[in-house]
């Protein structure tokens, strides 16, 4: 990809980073929630019977 000036290759690489920015805290928020997930009653994780060991 060419382009004509800097301005323009700094406005490009500013805008992907801030879409991999907001990329990685939707999966950041999402992990965190999974690592957290407890039941209430047994204090097991909600999917604990699909783990296999």
């Amino acid at each position: 990809m060419e382009f004509p000036t800097l301005y323009s290759f700094m406005v490009y690489t500013k805008s992907w980073t801030y879409i991999l920015m907001g990329l990685s805290l939707v999966l950041i928020l999402g992990f965190y929630r999974f690592l957290t997930a407890r039941d209430k009653i047994s204090g097991r994780p909600d999917n604990w019977k699909d783990l296999k060991f």
